[in-house]
């Protein structure tokens, strides 16, 4: 299963699109806030069949919802794998 966060939602959507194409499924992270403000991308990722997680803690934003896509993917490693959109995470996430 593919991962990923995203704020604005061009990632999410070009996440959900290259999982669409592959037969991949797909699991989006966007903060609530985001979710809102961003709702025709949603709209488009869900079209592509990608669930799309509205985080709901602290902001709402892409900070929890970056949060959010590492514990997923730390916490089912072997099953995940986590297209990172933002310039953060374990190692060696933050060199490539």
């Amino acid at each position: 299963k593919i991962i990923a966060e995203t704020g604005a939602g061009q990632h999410g959507l070009a996440t959900a699109t290259a999982a669409a194409l592959l037969g991949l499924e797909c699991e989006i992270y966007m903060g609530a806030t985001d979710v809102q403000r961003q709702a025709l991308n949603v709209y488009k990722m869900e079209l592509l069949g990608a669930k799309v997680n509205a985080i709901q803690s602290g902001l709402k934003t892409l900070k929890e919802a970056t949060t959010a896509a590492i514990q997923a993917w730390v916490g089912d490693i072997k099953n995940l794998f986590y297209v990172v959109g933002s310039a953060v995470g374990p190692y060696p996430y933050p060199k490539m």
